[in-house]
C-alpha cells in the first residue's frame, strides 16, 4: 500500500513523498520512503518487526514531513 504526500502550491510544486509498505515473501513488514517528482527516488528503507513499529515509524515520519514547511502560529 503507499501512501503519497504532494506538494501544490508555491515553487514546489509536484515534488512528494510516498511511502511504500507492506510485508514481504518472508513475513517481515518493511516501509519504503520515496521522494522526488515524477518517478521519485528511494530516500530510506525500513524492516519492521509488528505491526506497532510500522504505525509508530508512519506516525513519526507523516507527522514530521507534514509541519516540515509550515509554521505553527503563535497565540499570546
Amino acid at each position: 500500500m503507499t501512501i503519497r504526500l504532494e506538494n501544490s502550491t508555491g515553487r514546489r510544486s509536484g515534488r512528494f513523498v510516498a511511502y511504500e509498505y507492506g510485508e514481504d515473501l518472508f513475513g517481515t513488514l518493511y516501509l519504503n520512503k520515496f521522494s522526488g517528482r515524477g518517478k521519485g527516488r528511494l530516500i530510506d528503507k525500513w524492516r519492521l518487526n509488528d505491526l506497532g513499529s510500522l504505525i509508530r515509524v508512519l506516525d513519526t515520519e507523516i507527522s514530521r514531513r507534514e509541519e516540515e514547511n509550515y509554521e505553527r502560529p503563535l497565540f499570546h
